[in-house]
């Protein structure tokens, strides 16, 4: 996982270093030259790029067809006047900004500061993560709407998630930062923005879908047991067990009663619980155990360790149950 994080003054050395980590382009500054200032605070996460961009001024971008990648911008303040081939948008903290690899991008705005979230997405991972999803192959370029509505239903489940990722450019050593946390949590972004930006294959995602045997998603059941400190996704597990996400989704469903990755949080607290009482009279700590274990928000382990064994998880570890 790279990390950069920098605070630049020179327009020429801003261009050269934004652009390594999204696209190409052409910086116009529209304020000031002697007060040009650009901070980038970003992470390359193999098929996604993740950052926090910001100038001191109001500055304009512009790139060619981005051709190897798809992008998501959201201001975290302010708005941002954005255009993605013939298609223009007026970015702001409620609605996000989709561009594609077909069109040329235009990008105006920081005329008060402020920072915007930006996500690149390869162009492989995400048209193999919607083929996957909608069980047919994507041929050319996915024509995502120009737009994503952030206040409610599943634009909002998508920003909730894609959160996540920009709290890790502020701390990319921190818990999220561990494989078994960031894998999942990039496959999760990509699917949940495949079902909720407006494209060709929204017809195919919701379409039913076939039902899962019982030995596949037993078989899948069987490696989250034997492997829960693996960084598993859902891709991976149906992959691994011959299905699509999708069927394996249904299939846990419908036989399980909650979905894989649910599934694998108890396994992996029924671990934790483990090294608690293993840990009984040791110097180990409750949250190192958690953190172990993928969980990266204490009050939500102590919460749901709880709920499970009826104590928490300090009684267990100083043996008071």
């Amino acid at each position: 996982m790279d990390a950069i994080r920098l605070h630049v003054t020179e327009p020429d050395e801003a261009r050269e270093i934004c652009g390594r980590v999204y696209y190409p382009h052409r910086l116009t500054v529209l304020h000031d030259p002697a007060r040009f200032a650009m901070s980038l605070s970003a992470l390359n996460l193999g098929p996604v790029a993740v950052g926090l961009l910001g100038y001191a001024g109001e500055v304009c971008l512009e790139t060619a067809e981005l051709e190897t990648g798809y992008e998501v911008n959201v201001p975290l303040s302010g708005r941002l006047l954005t255009s993605s081939g013939p298609a223009e948008v007026y970015a702001t903290p409620c609605t996000a900004a989709l561009y594609r690899p077909d069109g040329r991008t235009r990008l105006r705005g920081w005329a008060d500061g402020g920072e915007l979230f930006g996500l690149k997405i390869a162009r492989p991972a995400l048209e193999a993560r919607l083929a996957d999803l909608a069980g047919a192959p994507v041929r050319g370029v996915v024509r995502l709407g120009p737009s994503l509505d952030l206040r409610s239903g599943p634009g909002q489940r998508w920003w909730a998630l894609a959160r996540a990722l920009a709290a890790l450019t502020a701390d990319p050593d921190g818990p999220l930062s561990q494989p078994m946390v960031v894998r999942p949590l990039v496959d999760s972004v990509l699917a949940a923005l495949l079902y909720a930006a407006d494209h060709p294959y929204r017809a195919a995602l919701a379409a039913p879908c076939p039902r899962a045997g019982t030995p596949a998603v037993n078989r899948a059941v069987d490696l989250l047991e034997a492997e829960p400190e693996l960084p598993w996704t859902v891709t991976d597990l149906a992959r691994r067990v011959g299905l699509s996400t999708r069927a394996l989704q249904y299939g846990f469903a419908a036989q399980v009663g909650q979905s894989p990755m649910a599934y694998l949080r108890q396994v992996r607290l029924q671990r934790a619980d483990a090294d608690l009482r293993a840990a009984s009279g040791t110097s180990q700590g409750v949250a190192a155990i958690a953190s172990r274990w993928g969980f990266t928000n204490f009050g939500h382990f102590a919460a749901a360790y709880r709920a499970r064994y009826g104590h928490t998880p300090s009684d267990t570890l100083h043996g008071i149950r």
